[in-house]
């Protein structure tokens, strides 16, 4: 039986009264629901926007030397890693000869020129920082084509291109906050140095000594840098906090 031939006119007027009244509620709290959720992503947005771009901003120089030692420690001991991969790995040695020699013919060794032999500590700080940059901005490209390279090798060398990638990463991280500690000490310094590396045409040679023997030079400058930006940080460490050598 239809409903509103069993009610009165004032009946039926009263619930469409009452159903205009649930419509209007429900519009009211769908309006109350969009707008907390507005505020709440304006205040998620609001908030990202005051999250430091870079994960050493607020760091104080104390702090920054600490974080770059313990980056460049993990480098160095990684790099040796991966020479001595190399080194041992039966597809590189058989029948191989690895020269003994000076690595004067690293692409980074013209940087060691640029230190002066004395000079106010701040002043040799930023000469030394400004190495540091430059050796470690040198290797990122090398690193990738290592990986690049010797990824589409017959029988890749997988624990070195996994290893290269990761030293790629950290040594990008590391100079980063290298960076960091050089503003601290000279505010708006930006001009960087990064040594060029020719080595591209070698490791992609043809000739199978030609490439080993490129890749040999490049792991052993590779492991010699590590040191040296490990020995410039520990060195800026005790003269900027310090006062002394150690």
């Amino acid at each position: 039986m239809c409903y509103y031939c069993t009610h009165s006119e004032d009946d039926i007027n009263e619930l469409v009264k009452e159903d205009e009244l649930d419509d209007e509620n429900f519009c009211f709290y769908i309006a109350g629901t969009l707008l907390v959720l507005w505020m709440l992503n304006f205040f998620l947005w609001e908030k990202a926007l005051s999250v430091p771009v870079s994960g050493y901003d607020g760091m104080s120089l104390h702090e920054l030397l600490d974080d770059a030692m313990t980056e460049s420690s993990n480098i160095k001991e990684l790099t040796a890693e991966m020479h001595r991969i190399f080194m041992e790995d039966v597809r590189y040695t058989p029948g191989r000869w690895f020269p003994e020699r000076d690595l004067t013919g690293c692409h980074t060794s013209a940087l060691s020129v640029l230190i002066p032999k004395d000079g106010a500590q701040q002043i040799w700080g930023v000469f030394l920082l400004k190495e540091t940059i430059g050796m470690l901005g040198a290797w990122t490209d090398p690193l990738h084509y290592i990986a690049t390279v010797l990824s589409h090798m017959e029988d890749a060398p997988n624990d070195i291109i996994s290893k290269a990638k990761d030293i790629e990463g950290k040594i990008r991280g590391l100079l980063e906050a290298v960076k960091r500690i050089l503003s601290k000490i000279q505010p708006g310094s930006s001009d960087y140095i990064y040594p060029t590396w020719n080595g591209l045409a070698s490791l992609q040679s043809p000739d199978e000594d030609t490439r080993f023997f490129a890749l040999f030079d490049l792991l052993q400058c590779l492991k010699k840098d590590s040191r040296e930006v490990h020995s410039n940080l520990r060195r800026l460490k005790c003269q900027l906090l310090y006062g002394r050598d150690c």
